[in-house]
């Protein structure tokens, strides 16, 4: 339930009022043409560049989004459909009042609502993580940390602390779903942020630093306790980094099938207990593991021995700060963006809509499809 509540109560954070038309909510999905002459440059020869001949008019009109690292016809696509989508929860939220309202429409129009609130969120600050850092806090000894770190991971949408565990097809047989072990943990896209040693590298790793810093001061900590924190969590982040493959070699599926019994992993992870983790996640004890980085799971076993429970404490509360940045109060938001390096934020009711998303799965989702498909299908045949 915190989670619903901290991304609901938060993502008024988000709203910065733009003028931009990707910004604003539809009524109706706009139609393209699968094939529109109007996005033909005919001013390129087709055979000097014919990329530029037959997108040219498309590009020129359509610019990339300033929030945006790339747009193409694809991107257009999810984005007109979630604007859309965002004027359904709209309209459905602006009838409050009315007894017209449908089951579904009072259940999304409420919620998206709810999200609107910003006084709440700027009141809320923090709180909406206090019960997970309250959990957090409690970890008083390794053998506590598989079920909270379990427990974590369930709650998690975007990030994994220390490893990730989840589900996937036997990369030797397609007709069988068995768990897989993988790396994970880092706050930064991946290891060669960590290791490179360029000087816009070591830029991005300095302001990285800062950043931690200045999450674990809106969670209340003094300036030096903070960078002292930060630089704990960059240790343990960088040795996982370096344990990691590259992004080429994770391209080779071989080097990331290593099938092999649960009793074998718990070998090698002697420090992690297993049995305790797979409980708190609901998962019986899986037969067969992929271990997709065997090295990465040694070192996770290196930094169980080395790392004390402070230490572990401080790594935990910085993923979960990261993970939930972008749904708390502005300053967590404004941290959040500052370190992506985002030029320009969507509003609040864009990001509501992915929020409902994420979060409300299939409830939600029949929901808002039931508004869809009043507005779209219905006198259709």
């Amino acid at each position: 339930m915190d989670r619903k509540i901290s991304i609901c109560l938060a993502l008024a954070a988000l709203a910065i009022p733009c003028a931009r038309a990707q910004d604003r909510a539809l009524t109706g999905l706009p139609y393209t043409p699968s094939l529109e002459p109007a996005f033909i440059d005919k001013q390129v020869d087709p055979c000097e560049d014919f990329f530029r001949y037959a997108c040219g008019n498309w590009i020129k009109t359509n610019p990339i989004p300033a929030d945006q690292p790339r747009w193409d016809v694809y991107g257009k696509l999810q984005n007109d459909n979630q604007r859309f989508l965002w004027g359904i929860l709209e309209a459905a939220a602006a009838s409050k009042q009315s007894a017209a309202r449908t089951a579904s429409e009072q259940k999304i129009g409420d919620f998206f609502g709810a999200c609107m609130d910003e006084a709440a969120v700027e009141k809320a600050g923090a709180a909406p993580l206090r019960k997970r850092l309250d959990e957090i806090a409690a970890l008083k000894s390794a053998a506590d940390l598989p079920a909270l770190l379990g427990k974590l991971h369930l709650q998690s949408a975007d990030t994994s602390p220390l490893f990730g565990f989840g589900s996937a097809q036997d990369f030797a047989d397609s007709s069988r779903v068995i768990a897989f072990a993988s790396s994970s943990g880092l706050g930064l896209p991946d290891r060669d942020y960590y290791v490179k040693d360029d000087a816009k590298s070591k830029e991005t790793r300095a302001r990285y630093l800062e950043h931690v810093a200045r999450m674990f001061e809106l969670l209340g900590d003094a300036a030096p306790t903070a960078n002292a924190e930060a630089q704990t969590v960059m240790e343990i982040e960088t040795a996982l980094a370096k344990a990691s493959l590259t992004r080429v070699e994770k391209r080779d599926p071989y080097k990331l099938f290593h099938k092999m019994t649960q009793a074998k992993l718990v070998e090698m992870t002697p420090s992690f207990g297993w049995s305790a983790y797979w409980k708190a996640i609901g998962l019986a004890p899986p037969g067969e593991v992929n271990v997709t980085e065997p090295a990465f799971f040694q070192e996770v076993e290196k930094l169980l021995k080395g790392r004390g429970t402070a230490d572990w404490r401080v790594y935990l509360r910085w993923h979960l700060a990261h993970q939930e940045a972008a749904y708390l109060s502005a300053a967590f938001v404004k941290a959040n963006f500052d370190l992506q390096q985002v030029s320009a934020r969507r509003g609040r009711d864009a990001a509501a809509v992915e929020a409902l998303r994420e979060i409300g799965g299939s409830r939600f989702g029949r929901s808002a499809g039931a508004g869809l498909r009043r507005q779209n299908v219905s006198g259709r045949h």
